[in-house]
């Protein structure tokens, strides 16, 4: 008796994914980033006429290849669910998985993940361009 898998791949759920070097890197440069204790989302805006893409990347710093493995895998998971109705369409994000993601809470990280994209989609990641420069007398 055969058990049926269930599905959990992400083209499913109406995000595409990113898979060439290229692509990360051109999201890398836009320098939309927001930080969370389990994972690092980098952005980059895009036309509204396609799906939001995504993509992961786990460094050698979190572990060996199993504990990299099991951050990704918790990582797509939670874009599998916390992605649609979250990402703006057109959208390229990056998921960059932290050290904490091993055992971190997975309903906090759905939250804090859906709580980065609203944040990138409203600009908060943006700084303000214009630097308070206060000049002290006799120093140049």
């Amino acid at each position: 008796m055969r058990r049926t898998p269930k599905n959990k791949d992400l083209a499913n759920s109406g995000i595409g994914r990113i898979t060439a070097r290229a692509d990360y890197i051109a999201v890398g440069k836009t320098s939309r980033k927001w930080v969370t204790p389990s994972f690092i989302v980098q952005a980059q805006p895009g036309q509204q006429d396609c799906p939001a893409k995504v993509g992961f990347t786990v460094s050698k710093k979190v572990g060996n290849a199993v504990k990299r493995s099991r951050v990704r895998r918790r990582l797509k998971e939670a874009a599998r669910i916390g992605f649609p109705g979250y990402a703006p369409d057109g959208w390229s994000f990056v998921l960059i998985g932290r050290t904490a993601a091993i055992d971190f809470p997975f309903a906090k990280m759905i939250t804090d993940m859906r709580w980065a994209l609203a944040k990138l989609a409203a600009n908060a990641d943006l700084k303000s361009s214009e630097k308070k420069r206060s000049a002290k007398p006799g120093v140049r």
